[in-house]
């Protein structure tokens, strides 16, 4: 029984002793990777701590020069871990500067206040914080630059005063201020011309004095200043043309007929001359044209200058010598009731 205890317990111990063994040299074998692991890991931290050292220090010296150009650099470098913020601060920055840009473009254009000068504004900052008070002041300049032209054009049209001038305001600013009054003026200058070429027709109607002429006036001007005393002048005109047609009608009727084709070939004859065509022709003309003028004369004619002028029984009766007669009668009658000149005996 001794034995056999003391067997046993030699059994156990080496069992232990081997197993023992077994674990320490599991456990040497597991650690071994791990102890490499540790060794890498130290290492490697050197390394990582001086990049971001370095990118610390990059950062900081952009922080602090604050530039686009520095911000920039250290975005060249690398994927820092204030890429972001870089990125943020650089947007900033382009940001301040367009609107300094956009600032300083105004502030030149609203000094040099042109045109031109506001709409290089707005082509470069089409966007830009005065691109509505550009368009503003734009339109305010136009609207200046119109009424200085309409103000212009308008002291030309009436510093020419003419049809013409005015006519052209109105073309050319159809919607300006003095338009209406334009239009007033332009229809006093036509009024005025109207009258004016009326009372010039009217003169040249009464200087004639015929009934063509009234009839022309009053065909020409329908409306005109004279239309009424024209028609009476034209009806008391073809009421004395028929009343000096009815008298001549009556003097004609009272002169004797004297034929006068046959009194201008013997008056031919008798001038040793053979008649043609055309001496007779013009014989007759004024033989006719002188029995109507005594006709048209015939009340002006006394009765003894009749009797003793018109001749119908004579040799070779003529009108043209009986007309000759009765108006050397009726002169010589008128000289005679005239007053002597001064200095004249009297008759």
């Amino acid at each position: 029984m001794t034995m056999r205890r003391a067997l046993s317990a030699h059994k156990v111990i080496v069992a232990v002793l081997i197993a023992g063994a077994g674990l320490l040299s599991a456990c040497g074998e597991a650690s071994a990777p791990q102890q490499a692991a540790t060794t890498g890991q130290a290492q490697a931290a050197p390394q990582e701590q001086a990049r971001k050292d370095a990118d610390d220090k990059a950062w900081t010296a952009a922080q602090r020069e604050g530039t686009a150009t520095a911000f920039n650099s250290y975005l060249q470098n690398g994927s820092g871990k204030h890429v972001a913020e870089a990125r943020s601060r650089l947007a900033l920055l382009e940001q301040q500067a367009g609107k300094e840009a956009d600032d300083r473009a105004w502030a030149d254009a609203a000094r040099t206040d042109t045109a031109g000068a506001f709409n290089a504004y707005v082509r470069r900052f089409g966007n830009g914080a005065h691109v509505a008070e550009a368009r503003t002041r734009l339109a305010q300049l136009d609207e200046r630059a119109r009424k200085e032209a309409d103000e212009k054009a308008w002291a030309e049209a009436t510093r020419a005063g003419t049809v013409a001038a005015l006519t052209g305001y109105i073309r050319d600013f159809g919607s300006g201020a003095h338009v209406t009054e334009a239009r007033a003026r332009l229809a006093q200058l036509e009024e005025q011309t109207r009258k004016e070429a009326d009372e010039k027709a009217w003169a040249e109607a009464v200087r004639a004095g015929t009934a063509a002429a009234f009839n022309g006036y009053i065909q020409k001007f329908p409306s005109g200043a004279h239309v009424v005393e024209a028609r009476s002048r034209l009806a008391a005109l073809e009421a004395k043309a028929r009343k000096d047609a009815e008298a001549m009608r009556a003097a004609l009727g009272a002169i004797p007929t004297v034929d006068i084709r046959k009194t201008c070939q013997t008056a031919a004859g008798v001038a040793g001359a053979k008649p043609t065509e055309e001496s007779m022709s013009g014989c007759m003309q004024s033989e006719q044209a002188a029995r109507e003028s005594i006709a048209k004369q015939w009340a002006q004619f006394t009765s003894v200058d009749r009797s003793r002028c018109i001749t119908p029984k004579a040799y070779l009766p003529s009108y043209v010598e009986w007309l000759t007669c009765l108006e050397m009668e009726r002169d010589v009658r008128n000289l005679r009731r005239e007053p002597p000149a001064p200095g004249m005996p009297k008759r």
